[in-house]
């Protein structure tokens, strides 16, 4: 397939983004707005001129959000598309929500910074009052829930978050982001994800929002000398920003390894983490296989925690006191592990939710086991592991009764953690 789109056109970050989770091959080819969309060849493809536009070899599908489902319909095991019909209405709700109470606001303050239209100091301003009527209701329907449908990364969050693209990086500084705390979190989540960085690349946060040629409604501070003066750069550049061009969509970079792997090179741990990983997860579901599973852990990788080669650790949730269910809480643990993928293949950990329902007595705790002698790799690869409290555990009784009863909690009735009762945990390998 071809998908036609000028670069940087954030109505095509969809599609590409749900390719991405799709495993789906759409080709990108150069192409000039005003020259290739007016050719013969494109209008009898498109008669409208407009873009993005896909060519399958049944035939060309035009508008975006047209084009993201099909891509996201492709492949129904992925549940892009949501796991039920129900979800997939809801898909469809926020699909439309980001067209209509999103899209349209944030265009209209961000083009004329761009140059394709005049300032209106009043048709601004109320850009801006309607953004943030729809941030808050986003931020409303994230502050109990990880995903915008359902517990994992859907076409919603992917369309919504596309949306957003440039005016989280352009437009929204801290002082405007401030009352969308959940929608910020959400936000950093999605884009973090390997698939959306394949087509958006690093998205900063803006520091200071880009005001176009005309608006003087907020004078920037006074600085010392703009970096990139001829043609602006960095969030404003100069003074004001004079038309700039849409930001091109940053080419794929190859990706770095990661030091993790390099450390698997150069200092080869005596036994692979995998090794353990398969005894845990083949170990008999006897009602004792989990215990006994524990216990050849430290058989296994006694002693390369003793050199540092990996390291063991509890973690403990920060806000305990704000859980209030213990359904929501076990929700939450299942985001926080598919937020931790990037480092799957250096690590292995168990989150559990004990207690018993009611505010502040619900716990949630985990023990991880990481390729190396930090837990550093974590706090860079999943935003929420901060708040948590990391403490490092060295074999003696204490810990290895902890992991007992973290990594097979739940084995048999009656199994706590750390006196509190065992409700339920997801297994991280």
């Amino acid at each position: 397939m071809k998908l036609y789109t000028y670069p940087g056109n954030f109505r095509a970050f969809k599609a590409l983004i749900a390719a991405q989770y799709n495993g789906v091959d759409v080709e990108v080819p150069e192409f000039k707005m005003m020259e290739d969309n007016q050719t013969p060849e494109f209008l009898a493809k498109n008669p409208l001129g407009k873009v993005p536009l896909l060519e399958t070899d049944q035939g060309c599908i035009f508008e975006s959000n047209a084009i993201a489902r099909y891509i996201a319909r492709i492949r129904s095991d992925t549940e892009l598309y949501g796991s039920t019909f129900f979800e997939s209405g809801q898909i469809d709700s926020w699909i439309d929500f980001c067209a209509h109470e999103l899209e349209l606001p944030a265009t209209m303050w961000f083009y004329p910074i761009f140059g394709y239209m005049p300032f209106n100091a009043a048709a601004t301003a109320k850009a801006k009052a309607d953004l943030q009527k729809a941030l808050e209701v986003l931020n409303t329907h994230l502050l109990h829930r990880t995903y915008l449908v359902g517990d994992k990364i859907t076409l919603a969050d992917i369309t919504v978050a596309s949306a957003l693209v440039y005016p989280m990086k352009m437009l929204l500084d801290p002082s405007f982001r401030k009352p969308y705390t959940h929608v910020e979190r959400w936000f950093c989540t999605c884009v973090n994800q390997p698939q959306f960085k394949a087509v958006v690349g690093d998205v900063p946060l803006c520091k200071k929002s880009l005001q176009a040629e005309g608006d003087n409604s907020k004078p920037a501070a006074p600085e010392k000398k703009a970096k990139g003066k001829k043609g602006g750069g960095g969030d404003g550049g100069g003074k004001k920003a004079k038309k700039a061009a849409p930001a091109p969509a940053p080419a794929p970079k190859k990706k770095a390894e990661h030091p993790l792997a390099t450390l698997n090179k150069k200092n080869p741990a005596k036994v692979h983490i995998d090794e353990w990983k398969k005894t845990y997860k083949n170990c008999p579901h006897d009602g004792t296989g989990y215990k006994g599973a524990c216990a050849k852990f430290w058989d296994l990788l006694g002693e390369d925690l003793k050199l540092g080669n990996y390291s063991l650790w509890k973690c403990s949730y920060n806000h305990n006191a704000d859980n209030d269910k213990l359904w929501m809480t076990s929700n939450a643990i299942s985001g926080f592990l598919e937020r931790t993928e990037e480092i799957r293949k250096y690590t292995m950990g168990v989150q559990a939710v004990s207690g018993a329902e009611g505010k502040g007595n619900i716990f949630i705790s985990g023990i991880w086991v990481f390729r190396g002698d930090s837990k550093e790799h974590i706090l860079n690869c999943n935003p929420d592991a901060e708040y948590y409290t990391w403490t490092k555990l060295e074999d003696n009784a204490e810990s290895r009764k902890l992991v007992e009863e973290v990594w097979a909690g739940g084995e048999l009735d009656g199994d706590t953690i750390e006196g509190n009762a065992y409700y339920d945990s997801k297994v991280f390998v």
